[in-house]
């Protein structure tokens, strides 16, 4: 099967995201994508600013579409869907990406059957850089399956795995930009202690950083491996780990790691 039409439900800031990425992988895109949100004006916006179309409903919006992608919170997914149930029993696609709700308890708001897939990504996928966790429902076909990976992959790296293991990717792949914010964040900060101006500083961070991730990605380095590369007898880097493995900054984003981790499991 072809997805060339693509509804998505909620306009959002997870929702937008994935429309603006989109269109940084492909501008053309714009064309094949129809929006809705519970608040009409932000799909307006998110239109205005972007050249996708706006559906009135959402049952208008699942007829229009190949795949419809639900970007809504868990508690409003029964309404989002509630008028356009039918739609879906002619062949539509369902992505959800709403935190808590499992891909059996979406099959089971509708009378037949349906492709049900759920996501979990993150904000990155605005900039193809995200992190998407994938899994299937019973009802997806390896064609289907194939076709909606192809359509995500473009936004980041799309990781399959079992959907019992959807909390772990929340806690490492969702929760982890923010996490990592807040440690960039302190690398500036610590810039402009040392004299660096807030600029130079952020520049230089932004830099060392990217600079890390794609030296491990494309060197086969592990972490340990690259931090013994730098790290000289005696020298800077040395003494700075040993000052953070002092103050516990290991143990600090283990335990924040775990503490996601049991958040996401009480949402489901």
């Amino acid at each position: 099967m072809s997805i060339q039409r693509i509804g998505l439900i909620g306009s959002g800031s997870m929702g937008a995201a994935f429309v603006k990425g989109w269109l940084r992988a492909d501008p053309g895109m714009a064309s094949r994508i129809t929006v809705t949100d519970a608040f009409p004006a932000m799909a307006e916006k998110l239109a205005s600013t972007t050249g996708v179309a706006v559906a009135v409903t959402n049952a208008e919006l699942v007829e229009k579409s190949d795949l419809v992608l639900l970007a809504v919170k868990p508690g409003d997914i029964d309404r989002a869907l509630e008028d356009s149930l039918q739609q879906f029993g002619r062949g539509k696609i369902l992505v959800s990406v709403a935190a808590g709700r499992t891909i059996i308890s979406l099959e089971m708001l509708f009378p037949f059957d349906v492709a049900v897939l759920r996501l979990m990504p993150n904000v990155a996928v605005e900039v193809c850089a995200g992190t998407i966790a994938f899994a299937s429902g019973s009802n997806v076909d390896p064609e289907t399956e194939e076709k909606v990976y192809e359509l995500f992959n473009p936004l980041g790296r799309v990781v399959p795995m079992p959907e019992k293991l959807f909390a772990a990717a929340t806690a490492i792949g969702g929760s982890g930009p923010g996490f990592m914010a807040l440690i960039v964040d302190a690398f500036i900060d610590a810039g402009v202690m040392a004299g660096l101006s807030a600029s130079m500083s952020r520049e230089l961070t932004y830099s060392m950083v990217n600079g890390t991730v794609k030296l491990l990605m494309d060197s086969g380095l592990s972490p340990i491996e690259l931090r013994h590369k730098v790290s000289s007898p005696a020298g800077t880097t040395v003494a700075g780990i040993a000052q953070l493995e002092r103050d516990g900054a290991r143990s600090a984003i283990i335990d924040a790691v775990q503490v996601a981790l049991e958040r996401a499991n009480e949402l489901g």
